[in-house]
């Protein structure tokens, strides 16, 4: 058996297998490839190994969840985080948030405290509980100005605090304080 196999795989083909012989035209042997020498775990061929023209990179894409109950404020709050470059999502209140964050957790959020349904401080604490591999930016956008609130806030998860009514300035400022700008 072994030897009818050698012969069917023979390199001239030409051999005799019970019937006429098949002839099989020889090819030349082919050069081996180049081979790159700077990747010494796997070799690979000069042309897979050259580096490749410099294209850019695609923006990436940045969501960000704004969660307030007052239309007036998400849309101003939209306006900026829009000229940022994020993608905005908007939720009335906490509970409406939460379900977003559940399906697709959002790069930023920008939070109200006061809200029906679920407050702002519920909202966070229930967020920071949620197992996620990158938890995201969350900043409180609130009238609450009292030192203790802002702890409170901060406390609670929250990664940094403005009060209404804020300016483009003053928001911005503080998403470039937590890297989010």
């Amino acid at each position: 058996m072994r030897d009818l196999i050698k012969r069917i795989n023979s390199p001239s083909g030409a051999e005799r297998i019970g019937r006429a012989a098949i002839p099989q035209p020889e090819l030349p042997a082919a050069p081996e490839p180049a081979v790159a020498t700077t990747f010494p775990s796997k070799r690979l061929p000069l042309a897979e190994a050259a580096p490749q023209p410099a294209v850019a990179a695609a923006p990436v894409s940045r969501n960000c969840l704004i969660v307030d109950d007052s239309r007036v404020v998400r849309r101003i709050s939209r306006q900026i985080v829009e000229s940022l470059g994020y993608t905005v999502i908007e939720a009335e209140n906490g509970e409406e948030a939460l379900s977003r964050c559940k399906l697709a957790m959002p790069d930023l959020i920008l939070l109200d405290w006061d809200m029906p349904v679920m407050t702002g401080i519920e909202f966070i604490t229930q967020l920071r509980a949620l197992p996620t591999p990158r938890p995201p930016k969350a900043v409180f956008c609130t009238s609450k100005n009292d030192t203790h609130d802002i702890f409170r806030g901060i406390g609670a998860g929250a990664d940094e605090y403005v009060v209404k009514p804020f300016t483009e300035a003053a928001l911005k400022a503080k998403l470039e304080k937590i890297g989010a700008a």
